[in-house]
């Protein structure tokens, strides 16, 4: 998912102090006192932070001043946000949903329950390039069924045994949808345990399998494998599931059907629905001891979005539970051994590299910096990184260089019930703003800019409007880099400078008329127009009717294009 925000109004960032007072003043701006800062000679990444509090009754967007620049009522554990302004939010156990989208106006457009009597969804769901929706579910077994499994009965607690199941999901109504691919880890498993059980063989032999009986402790229920994230790759096709109580994360190949999947072969890679790649720690597949161990009990790992800075690396909150060298969280950042058809370096019997982290952060008291549980990470555009310590329910940013300078703590839903499960940063794209004045015409008080779509440069969507100019005449958008004021025609000449004209199009009966930028044909004037431009735009029609010069404008409307 690209972190790229939906068109929004100005941040405070770019408010005057007046500007803040009068919105305070009417409540349309919530002050968070002290609650977030910049600190340290570096720069923040200029965006707008979205998370849910566990325990509060909204989400929230905030700037990085801490003002909350838009809120959804209801909360989540992961959220994301689409360029549409759609926010997608998994939800807590037993509510009968499992998964929402939700308009920017509160309205929930799917939601969607993926747990039965014999799976439980969890933590995490991660959307495809198609609209279907990855999930993670527990699938429930019975104590009887893992003993025959392979599973040693002596660390088992509670009557159920429950593996981590992946779903993929194709939304088909509001509350509906079909599940049209399966990954099981139930089917990938191996124990030396009993031989005259299932999955029986050399664990050393099989790293593409989880070992049944690791880790050897008792499970609160049934709790095996606790995958609290889920990520996609779209170049690799390949998912990576991260889990807490093996304290690594697996690479699987989704390119299999459901039934490769189920198997060990099949697939891009020719090994089914086994790992295609693990890290963290070579205990669960014998090939290291416990002075291997890199991760411990880490969450929201994660593909760096290609673009970004270490795009392909892979980023890991490492919660430090039950560090041997201390009490102390870290984020880090790993090169895969990737080769070049896509697969992962590795000889059986020793350990998958890398052998350390590429960068890792730790804060300069390591101690001051740990979260025992949830947490977030996340590469940030200008190179920096963003952390959610999620019990703290305190965000902050940190340089490749080791310097912090943002911070802000969450003070919702009051200051000592502040978890959060994670947060996500996301860049500004500024909504389009109309200047210069309207000049009546034949129809009446004079044309106005309108725009739908996005301001996204990738997205190439936007459509620029016109509503009130004359009806059913030949007219053109123009643009240009610069505004004036300047009388021409029945009008006012509101774009200078460098200018380019689109087009000729025509009104509607009603006086409207709209134009779909393309900035992708190099033929076209909309080619020039690039990701941090801001280009002005205006309506130039004919207007015979109006017993003047015979042509008019309409007001201008500034657009500043983000990525």
């Amino acid at each position: 998912m690209q972190d790229k925000l939906p068109q929004l109004p100005h941040t405070n960032s770019q408010m005057s102090q007046i500007t803040k007072s009068a919105l305070l003043a009417i409540g349309l701006l919530l002050p968070v006192s002290q609650s977030a800062f910049a600190q340290g000679p570096g720069t923040s990444f200029e965006g707008q932070t979205l998370f849910s509090p566990i325990s509060g009754t909204n989400t929230y967007l905030v700037s990085n001043d801490g003002d909350v620049m838009h809120t959804w009522p209801g909360n989540g554990r992961s959220v994301y946000l689409l360029e549409d302004g759609t926010l997608i939010r998994t939800l807590g156990d037993n509510l009968g949903t499992d998964v929402e989208f939700v308009a920017w106006d509160g309205t929930v457009t799917w939601a969607y329950n993926a747990s039965d009597a014999t799976h439980v969804f969890h933590h995490d769901v991660e959307l495809l390039p198609n609209g279907n929706v990855l999930m993670i579910v527990r699938e429930v077994f019975t104590t009887a069924e893992a003993h025959a499994a392979g599973r040693n009965p002596a660390h088992q607690l509670g009557g159920s045994f429950r593996p981590d199941t992946i779903i993929e999901v194709q939304p088909t109504g509001p509350n509906s949808g079909t599940v049209v691919w399966e990954w099981r880890m139930w089917d990938h498993l191996i124990q030396d345990f009993d031989p005259a059980m299932a999955n029986y063989g050399v664990v050393a032999d099989h790293p593409g399998r989880l070992d049944i009986n690791f880790p050897d402790v008792n499970l609160d229920l049934g709790n095996w494998n606790h995958c609290n994230a889920i990520a996609y790759n779209p170049a690799l096709d390949q998912i990576i599931l991260n889990s807490r109580h093996q304290s690594e994360f697996w690479v699987i190949d989704h390119s299999t059907t459901t039934a490769e999947a189920a198997g060990h072969t099949g697939g891009a890679h020719g090994r089914g629905g086994d790992f295609i790649y693990r890290w963290g720690n070579p205990q669960a597949y014998r090939a290291g001891t416990a002075a291997d161990q890199t991760l411990f009990g880490q969450h929201n790992t994660q593909w760096i979005e290609p673009g970004l800075p270490g795009a392909g690396n892979i980023l890991v909150f490492n919660n430090g539970l039950n560090r041997p060298q201390g009490v102390y969280s870290s984020l880090d950042e790993i090169v895969p051994p990737l080769n070049a058809l896509g697969g992962y370096s590795h000889t059986t019997g020793t350990a998958y590299g890398p052998l350390a982290a590429l960068w890792s952060y730790v804060a300069p008291v390591p101690t001051d910096f740990y979260a025992a549980f949830i947490s977030g990470i996340q590469r940030l555009p200008n190179g920096n990184t963003l952390a959610c310590n999620g019990p703290a329910g305190k965000f902050f940013e940190v340089t490749n260089s080791m310097q912090v300078v943002w911070e802000y703590t969450n003070p919702f839903p009051d200051p000592g019930n502040k978890f959060v499960f994670r947060a996500r940063r996301y860049r500004h794209c500024f909504e389009p703003q109309n200047f210069c004045s309207l000049s009546p015409n034949s129809t009446g008080p004079g044309a106005s800019m309108d725009w739908s779509g996005s301001v996204s440069a990738s997205a190439n969507n936007l459509v620029i409007k016109v509503s009130g100019a004359a009806a059913s005449i030949p007219g053109l958008f123009f643009f240009g880099d610069d505004q004036v004021q300047l009388p021409f025609g029945d009008g006012s000449l509101c774009v200078g400078g460098n200018s380019r004209r689109l087009p000729v199009v025509f009104s509607d009966p009603a006086g409207s008329a709209s134009y779909a930028l393309d900035l992708s044909n190099p033929a076209l004037p909309s080619s020039l127009i690039g990701a941090a431009d801001t280009w002005n735009f205006q309506f130039w029609f004919r207007d015979n009717a109006f017993a003047g010069t015979g042509f008019n404008f309409s007001d201008g409307l500034q657009v500043t294009f983000c990525n």
